[in-house]
This record gives C-alpha cells, structure tokens and sequence, in this order.
C-alpha cells in the first residue's frame, strides 16, 4: 500500500494549485478503507530526520475534521498520537506553521473526545507556548533582563530594515524587536490565531472544568486589556454570526444586549434547535468566562459602586 501516493493524491485536489482531482470522491474513497487509515496514523520521521511527522499528512488532516464516519480505532490512535508527541500537534496543512490549524487545535473541535489529565495538561501546556500568556511574560522578563545584565540599552543606536525602510533605532528596542519576530515566527506558536486560536478552544472545550478554566483564563493572557480583546472578539462573533443575518436586516440584537437576550427567543428567530442551541452555548459559554475572571473596568464599576452605596 502506497501511503504516499494516496496521500499526495488528496493532498492535491485540496491544496493543489492548481487543485487536480475530485477531493469529494477521494476523501469518501480513502474514509471508507480501515487499512488506508490505520496506516496513515503511523508515526515515522520527515525525510530530513528532523522531527516526527504521520505517514499521510493529508489524510490525518481531513480526520480530525471529519471524524464521525471513520474508523474509530484509527481515529483513536491519532488522537492518542497528537495528545503525546508535539512534532504532530503542531503539524500545520492549512495556514502557517506558526499559527495555522494544527492537529491539536482541529482535535479539540470534537467535544466528544474524553481527554485524560495527562491530555489536558498537554494541550495546556502547548497553549502556554502562546505570545500573550504568564509564561510568556516570564520569559519576556528574563530576556530584559540579560540584556540589562549585557549593558544594551536604547543610549547605542543600530539601525533596523523594516520592509525596506532602514530606520535608526536603540540597541535595546532593536533587540525587543528582534526577539519578538523570532518568538512570533517560532512552530510554537502553531494552534492558530486571534480571537479563536487554541486558548479560547480549551477554555470552550468541555473536558476542563470550572475550577481548571479558572486557572487557565487567568493563566492565557497576563495583560488585562488583551484578555478583554480576546473577550470582546467572542462576544462580536455572537452577534455578526451569519445566522442573525436573515434576509439582509440589521443583526438580531446589539451586543449590548447579549447577556440579557432569551432562549425562547432566539428558537422563534433562527427557526431552528441547532443554530440556536449553537448560539445559546456561545453565549453561555462567554457568559462563564466573564464571571470566571470580569474585565478589570468592570471590576472597577462595582467597586466604586459598592462603595457609593
């Protein structure tokens, strides 16, 4: 069996440009042999030797989006596979290797997937990995500080191309700069990115419990303002979801309104229990992690209201 080939073949009729083939008919041609795909979730090394990688790259891909009609005991193995060994969660075939949909974040879209503790704490683990995070900052703290200990700072000018402007700039900012491109550019930084990278995934994600979320929500952004950012990017994606959008009016309720909109109706306008149900988890899902950690102003608000009463 030519993994390879079979591989290659759907991999050009889904990414090919230009694409050749019907990735329809070949996907449904390849789920449906068990072989096939206890093959291509075989761990083996790149043809450099550099890192760990699966025997079909494409097909593994496709799995972890389309998992509810493929064989269980390869799905399995896969999952087993991306929850242990880092060169494969951070596999990217679509966007970036430093941000695009990898394999652990394309995993945690299945809810149905039971995760151990050793499996949360992996997929945690990697999401530390994020530019924003405390850890982040602790590393970030520690390079000033070599450089402070180095004698760099911004009394030395360098000079820095930035798009081919070269422009005169401190040692100290110089090296900031720098150190932040490489962090940026790093296979790390893979599980995605913005408001729906791999941190909002595990707080979504219903294998951690409060008490963890907890944690995690603190633990996921350590600047305040960025963390509301991040809030304020799922609440917006509530309310300019393409199902409030019926018939070309105004969305169905402000994002003031969010927090105080009914069950009952959203049903009378969507008109249907799966997009409501979608729309009333997001809801309540944000809802969780505004109470989970508020937003500092908010936190403020009360404060000085409880002080004024």
């Amino acid at each position: 069996m030519d993994i390879e080939k079979i591989d290659n073949e759907l991999y050009t009729s889904i990414y090919g440009k230009p694409k050749r083939g019907n990735a329809e008919e070949i996907w449904n041609r390849i789920k449906n042999d068990k072989g096939i795909l206890r093959e291509a979730v075989k761990v083996v090394r790149d043809k450099f030797n550099e890192r760990d990688i699966v025997k079909g790259l494409t097909i593994c891909d496709i799995m972890l989006s389309d998992y509810k009609e493929i064989d269980k005991e390869a799905y399995d193995s896969l999952i087993e596979t991306v929850y242990s060994n880092e060169d494969v969660a951070r596999i990217v075939m679509c966007g970036a290797s430093n941000g695009g949909f990898s394999y652990l974040l394309m995993s945690l879209f299945n809810h149905g997937v039971v995760l151990t503790q050793s499996q949360k704490d992996f997929a945690a683990n990697e999401a530390m990995n994020k530019i924003g995070t405390t850890r982040y900052l602790e590393y970030k703290q520690k390079y000033f500080k070599k450089l402070d200990d180095m004698g760099v700072t911004d009394n030395n000018q360098t000079h820095l191309d930035i798009d081919g402007s070269i422009n005169p700039i401190g040692k100290r900012t110089a090296s900031i700069y720098m150190s932040y491109i490489f962090d940026s550019m790093d296979r790390r930084q893979a599980h995605g990115t913005g408001d729906f990278d791999i941190r909002y995934h595990i707080l979504r994600n219903p294998n951690w419990t409060r008490e963890e979320k907890q944690k995690l929500v603190m633990d996921f952004w350590y600047n305040d303002e960025e963390y509301k950012e991040y809030l304020n990017g799922w609440e917006w994606g509530i309310v300019n979801d393409e199902a409030n959008y019926k018939n070309d009016i105004i969305p169905l309720f402000p994002i003031e309104c969010l927090y105080d909109v009914k069950y009952e109706t959203l049903l009378k306008f969507y008109g249907d229990k799966e997009t409501t149900d979608r729309i009333w988890e997001e809801i309540k899902f944000c809802e969780l992690i505004r109470e989970l950690r508020p937003p500092k102003y908010e936190d403020e608000y009360h404060i000085q209201k409880r002080k004024r009463a």
